[in-house]
């Protein structure tokens, strides 16, 4: 069974060259691309870890964003690990849109907000994902 997270791009039919099986188009893409469940745990949890793990918390968000897509990603191939890898940056891209610190590094607020908003539409379009079988 194909993780509901995994991206697929169409095989291409070797006579006719239209696409056989299912495809993910750009917005589905885009919004497996983009780690909302985990954006959303990180923003839940800030306030509490503000005292004492402020610089831990967005390590241990990442961590679940490694997690959770490599597991929803997987199928009998394994997890698509490109997928996850756009998903970890788009994490630590959000963490610092949101006003937060990454690993002691941080970007002004504005500047973050603008590289999410280009990554998140300019990478669905490259990344279209395996083929399906």
């Amino acid at each position: 069974m194909d993780g509901p997270l995994r991206i697929r791009r169409a095989a291409r039919g070797a006579l006719a060259g239209r696409a056989v099986g299912p495809v993910d188009p750009w917005l589905a893409r885009l919004v497996k691309l983009v780690p909302a469940e985990v954006v959303a745990v990180y923003l839940a949890g800030r306030p509490l870890a503000a005292a004492r793990f402020a610089d831990q918390w967005p390590v241990v968000c990442l961590l679940l964003v490694v997690i959770v897509r490599a597991w929803g990603s997987s199928d009998r191939r394994g997890p698509q690990w490109i997928s996850v890898a756009i998903a970890t940056v788009s994490f630590a891209l959000w963490v610092q849109a949101t006003g937060g610190r990454f690993l002691g590094w941080s970007l002004p607020a504005d500047a973050a907000g603008l590289a999410v908003l280009v990554w998140t539409t300019l990478v669905p379009v490259f990344w279209r994902g395996d083929e399906t079988a």
